[in-house]
């Protein structure tokens, strides 16, 4: 148990030497008037001398008891006054005592290690000469506020002894004396340390954001919660997030990473917050974040544990990089070992089947039968031979591009003869061509008879996808950079389904069931081969665009 502290006033040494007095005086009072006038003390004088006696002996003790108090108070005093004595000299900042003019009435041994001043030399000198002079009316002003009674707490410049400004901690408090404002203490605190290691940590600040902001991948980091701390330049440009509208924000509800299945990961089941709770570094080849504007992109990222020491977590660091552009490098790389192994296998697929081809039509055609049914297999045979010299010469355009003839040509005219060509089969199959064609569109530098192959190819595509009928619509109008043609064959049938889109124009790929797939190849080849473009739109159930852009003349 604690002992209950009682508080007791203490008394001057006035008020002491006074109660002491008045206690003897009323005393010797008593024991004149009244103890000398008892007529038994008066009687029996023996009596009479022990009660003065005994009157003197308690003044004295009681002298003795005051006594005592004056030397406890004194020795308390004196203990007190070395107490604050040795906090005032021995404090680690400069303490000085101003009088109410500014004049340095005290200071402590801490004024000698800032200023240079010894405490001697101190006492000459006054607050302002003391003061940087562009921090002095901002001082006067804390001085006189703190002369009024109101503590203040600011930085400022003291001159040094040798000339130079030290950067300090100022506090000021009103010196008070039995109620009054006498003065006012300064205590001044070094900063110049504080201010350098403060340079030293921006300056290591600046040097870490600067290797964050020059790195070409983009790095944030999360805190244990799973909030954003940091984010780089490099995580701006690729997501669209400013590193003011993610620090603090949930990184879980902005990355969002995908399964294999599309759906997407809880909080719990992340990847990168798994990181935190295993304190292993996670690589995750490919996966899916989303940016500002909704759109997804592919990435390659890392997560690594921040850890301080070994054993205390403070986070995790992602370091994520769109591959786009990998991915795309990677497709055109395979796409060109397709095309390779294709245009080999095609030049000798070709050359062993062309020359036993021409035997055999030569040879069917010298087959002469009066059996209608007998012609009827005749004419079968004929049309799969042409079949297959069909697709031997597009073995053959494969294998070895043909040279491209450019001339100046009326893209129009193309398109038209394209579509008188191919009106019959649409008529068969219950289709109504459109075509809106603009007016004077400019020549284009072309091989005719390659544009020609690639609309006829296109348009009976779509034909042969419109089995229920409906309208066919071609378009060919500028675009609007004016640099470019832009070529659109629009067509109502069954449509592709989106998985099946992207590997449109791969070798021995086609949606048809008879298709080889190198038609449409030999399509994107001559676009290219013309510095155009094709793209190809489709939805299940709507119909088909292919988009086709050539540059004008």
């Amino acid at each position: 148990m604690f002992k209950k502290q009682t508080t007791t006033q203490r008394w001057t040494l006035f008020q002491i030497a006074l109660v002491y007095h008045t206690l003897a005086f009323l005393l010797l009072l008593i024991d004149s008037i009244v103890l000398h006038r008892v007529v038994f003390l008066q009687n029996i004088k023996h009596v009479g001398i022990a009660a003065d006696i005994l009157v003197i002996c308690f003044i004295v003790g009681l002298a003795f008891y005051f006594f005592k108090q004056i030397k406890e108070r004194e020795v308390k005093l004196k203990e007190s006054v070395e107490r604050y004595k040795s906090l005032y000299d021995n404090h680690p900042d400069s303490i000085i005592s101003f009088s109410l003019d500014g004049e340095v009435l005290t200071s402590n041994h801490g004024l000698e290690h800032l200023l240079g001043l010894s405490r001697e030399a101190s006492l000459l000198t006054s607050f302002i000469p003391m003061i940087n002079p562009p921090d002095l009316l901002k001082a006067l002003h804390h001085f006189q506020v703190a002369s009024a009674g109101m503590p203040q707490h600011f930085e400022a410049a003291f001159v040094h002894q040798k000339g130079f400004p030290v950067q300090s901690n100022v506090t000021f408090v009103p010196t008070m004396v039995d109620g009054h404002i006498v003065g006012v203490y300064a205590i001044l605190k070094d900063l110049t340390e504080v201010k350098e290691q403060k340079k030293e940590i921006d300056k290591l600040h600046k040097q870490n954001q600067l290797i964050l902001n020059s790195v070409s991948e983009g790095i944030y980091g999360i805190d244990m919660s799973g909030r954003t701390i940091f984010w780089n330049k490099a995580a701006e440009a690729i997501t669209g997030w400013k590193v003011d509208e993610m620090l603090g924000r949930q990184i879980h509800n902005l990355v969002r990473p995908e399964k294999s299945d599309g759906s997407l990961y809880s909080k719990e089941e992340s990847p990168i917050l798994s990181t935190i709770l295993n304190r292993e570094v996670t690589v995750v080849k490919e996966d899916l974040f989303w940016k500002k504007d909704g759109t997804s992109f592919p990435v390659e990222y890392m997560c690594s544990p921040m850890l301080e020491g070994k054993a205390h977590l403070l986070g995790t660091v992602i370091t994520f990089q769109d591959i786009t552009e990998q991915k795309k490098t990677q497709e055109l790389l395979i796409k060109s070992d397709k095309l390779s192994a294709v245009g080999q296998l095609a030049a000798g697929v070709a050359h062993e089947i062309r020359n036993p081809l021409t035997a055999l039509k030569g040879f069917l055609q010298l087959l002469k039968t009066n059996s209608p049914k007998e012609q009827y297999y005749i004419e079968i045979m004929q049309k799969e031979l042409q079949r297959i010299e069909f697709i031997v010469n597009e073995f053959l355009f494969v294998s070895k591009p043909q040279a491209i003839l450019f001339e100046a040509r009326r893209l129009d005219s193309i398109v038209m003869s394209t579509i008188e060509l191919l009106q019959p089969q649409a008529l068969l199959g219950n289709i109504e061509i459109e075509d809106e064609i603009a007016y004077s569109l400019p020549l284009v530098s072309c091989d005719e008879h390659q544009l020609k192959q690639v609309f006829i190819n296109i348009l009976k595509n779509a034909l042969e996808s419109m089995t229920l009928g409906g309208i066919m619509l071609i378009q060919a109008l500028p675009a609007e950079d004016g640099q470019n043609l832009i070529i659109r064959f629009i067509d109502q049938g069954c449509g592709i389904a989106p998985e099946r889109l992207p590997k449109l124009g791969e070798p021995f790929y086609s949606t048809k069931e008879k298709g080889t797939g190198l038609g449409l190849m030999v399509c994107y080849r001559i676009i290219e081969g013309h510095g155009g473009t094709m793209k190809i739109r489709s939805k299940l159930g709507e119909g088909t665009t292919v988009e086709i852009t050539l540059p004008s003349m």
